[in-house]
């Protein structure tokens, strides 16, 4: 067999005949990574040809509103209006209660927890801050130690708020790992310690207002997919959800069902698990299925699923378009965000504590996020 020479046209010709890139490569005897490779360059041509606009984010960003929320933070960090409630919280507090009651009501700790977040400082140096604190306290002596915050921030039930309307809303969702240690990788090559798991950050984000709307702390061993039900019942409570985008660790068919049920339009990248005339055909086989099993949940899931693969292997470029699957940057962002305020590490050990310390954290990065985000004009 003579061989023939390989270009992107010949490729691409092979492409929209519904070939996959590994029957290409076993046609013309090639590794499958030289027709990635083709296909490399010739959108590597096309981005070099496109000379990208500088963006003026003066026209973009009002610098003086922006500034003032940047301002309002440290405003927000030193706010004692929790002392104007301090008998009545800490009457809620110790109502029915056994044994010793309380003397420090919870918005007290939580007060000193934020500051612990945002200044990632430890605990004794927090039970320093606040024996200068309990000086400005009338009528009030003694300071509580560290161990008082430690315990007290275990048993905080804290649920974070999210400042936004009831309106119709886009959301993105996404997963990220956050460090239990902040140990480095040379203890662990050089003395083969056992590695200490990472943990993964789940949190799902109102593309409009960027706040964060679910959020939830899992070992590394969790798949995304099983998160997305969890989003979707927190994100109904604050509005009706239009559409959903999320990345190809969400594609499944349960996870379809559940979004064109609840009437979400999936923006969820599929896997490109088969070639686009075996689509075809499998999605022929489920609609025969369908009208005799109408019910048939995974059935539908299954067929919603194939209808997107089919969109999104006859055009990809197109569906991103019209899904708008580029928009879903706005939770990558969040996660930039949230680890350059409050770095990658966390310092509680138990997986309980861990939680209520991201929740604070996140309730943090939706409270300034708020107050900055009235000087963007997109």
């Amino acid at each position: 067999m003579r061989r023939v020479s390989l270009s992107y046209r010949l490729i691409n010709q092979e492409l929209k005949q519904g070939k996959t890139v590994q029957a290409i490569a076993k046609k013309y005897r090639v590794t499958r990574q030289a027709i990635y490779w083709h296909i490399y360059q010739r959108d590597k041509k096309k981005r070099s040809g496109k000379r990208k606009r500088c963006k003026n984010y003066n026209c973009l960003i009002d610098w003086q509103v922006y500034n003032e929320g940047l301002v309002k933070r440290g405003e927000f960090l030193l706010d004692f209006d929790f002392l104007k409630d301090w008998k009545k919280d800490l009457g809620v507090l110790n109502r029915n209660k056994r044994g010793r009651p309380f003397k420090y009501p919870d918005c007290f700790i939580l007060f000193f927890l934020r500051l612990k977040c945002a200044f990632k400082i430890d605990y004794r140096t927090l039970e320093g801050i606040a024996r200068k604190v309990v000086v400005f306290i009338p009528g009030f002596s003694g300071a509580p130690d560290y161990s008082t915050f430690q315990v007290r921030g275990a048993r905080l039930n804290y649920k974070f708020e999210v400042y936004q309307g009831s309106e119709a809303q886009e959301i993105a969702g996404d997963a990220s790992g956050l460090k239990a240690t902040n140990r480095g990788e040379y203890r662990l090559r050089e003395y083969r310690g056992k590695r200490k798991e990472f943990l993964k950050l789940h949190l799902a984000v109102n593309i409009k207002s960027r706040q964060i709307i679910y959020c939830d702390v899992t070992t590394e061993r969790v798949r995304d997919g099983k998160e997305l039900p969890k989003m979707i019942k927190a994100g109904k409570s604050f509005g009706k959800i239009d559409r959903g985008l999320f990345d190809a660790g969400y594609d499944s068919h349960r996870n379809y069902g559940l979004l064109a049920k609840e009437g979400i339009v999936p923006g969820i990248r599929p896997r490109r698990s088969m070639s686009l005339v075996r689509v075809r055909k499998e999605k022929m086989r489920v609609i025969v299925r369908l009208k005799k099993k109408k019910e048939n949940e995974r059935l539908k899931g299954r067929y919603v699923r194939l209808k997107v693969l089919e969109e999104f292997l006859t055009d990809e470029e197109g569906w991103k378009q019209s899904n708008g699957y580029g928009r879903r940057w706005v939770v990558e962002g969040r996660y930039s965000v949230f680890k350059r305020i409050f770095s990658e590490n966390v310092y509680s050990k138990r997986i309980k504590n861990i939680k209520c310390e991201v929740m604070i954290k996140v309730g943090l990065l939706n409270l300034f996020t708020h107050y900055v985000r009235n000087a963007f004009k997109w």
